[in-house]
């Protein structure tokens, strides 16, 4: 029986626990970085033809902005809270403002970051669904590695990297707001001596939420050449579409015709 409760312990530590939050944050963003220096970005093979498809209706981009801005703000607030002694000095004046500052924030956060969430999961998760082609995306890395010949394999309107980014957080979504009302709303919660286990499972599905996040963005805003446009304006260039969504473009161009 006590074997079985190790990793509670573990995660009782608080040093542990700082560096891990760290890592699921920082250190991801350190590698992602290495990643693109080493690798560089993946280009557009034909350039911006200048010609936009509509990818995303203006509903989803809201909604998706609604649920990404209190994403951020609850994982860098989450960090500071849970590793800031390895960010600030404990006892200080500075770390007492941060931590309040922080908590405040992550409580504001929370409530829209769920709805925002919610209503994603709802709306997108039919296009998320995984097909035989998504094993072959894996196995050819999504053909964002740049060494040897280029190779761009098939994808529907969501990439293999994509729906495993979406099946993740979904989820330790589920996981993460259970166990944050429970926090937030003790009277819920089953009772008060499952509470390490409560905040151990809190702790660990917001760092697989916050280590995808980040290469979310990284993805999206550095790695592929014209891909931050789809949230946005809800559009992509029509080469985008071809070179990275070979399947649904094929699609697209059929209902046009």
């Amino acid at each position: 029986m006590e074997q079985s409760y190790i990793w509670l312990d573990i995660l009782s530590n608080q040093s542990i626990i700082s560096w891990l939050l760290v890592g699921s944050v920082v250190g991801v963003a350190l590698l992602m970085g290495f990643f693109v220096l080493v690798n560089g970005t993946s280009k557009l093979d034909n350039g911006f033809s200048g010609r936009l498809i509509q990818r995303w209706s203006t509903r989803s981009v809201v909604i998706h902005w609604l649920g990404a801005i209190p994403c951020l703000i609850l994982i860098l607030t989450g960090v500071i809270i849970g590793a800031g002694k390895v960010i600030f000095e404990p006892g200080s004046s500075n770390w007492a403002t941060a931590v309040k500052i922080s908590a405040t924030l992550h409580e504001i956060a929370v409530f829209p970051f769920m709805i925002g969430a919610f209503t994603m999961i709802l709306m997108w998760w039919k296009k998320q669904l995984f097909k035989k082609y998504d094993i072959d995306w894996f196995k050819r890395a999504g053909g964002y590695i740049n060494f040897g010949a280029k190779q761009h394999p098939e994808a529907g309107f969501a990439n293999g990297g994509e729906k495993l980014w979406f099946w993740v957080f979904t989820i330790n979504f589920v996981v993460l707001s259970s166990t944050g009302l429970m926090l937030f709303f003790p009277e819920i919660a089953p009772s008060h001596e499952n509470a390490p286990i409560v905040i151990s499972l809190h702790i660990i599905s917001a760092m697989a939420i916050g280590a995808f996040a980040i290469v979310h963005i990284f993805m999206a805003t550095v790695i592929s050449e014209g891909g931050l446009s789809n949230m946005i304006t809800g559009k992509c260039d029509e080469n985008w579409a071809k070179q990275h969504h070979n399947r649904w473009y094929k699609t697209v161009n059929k209902e046009k015709q």
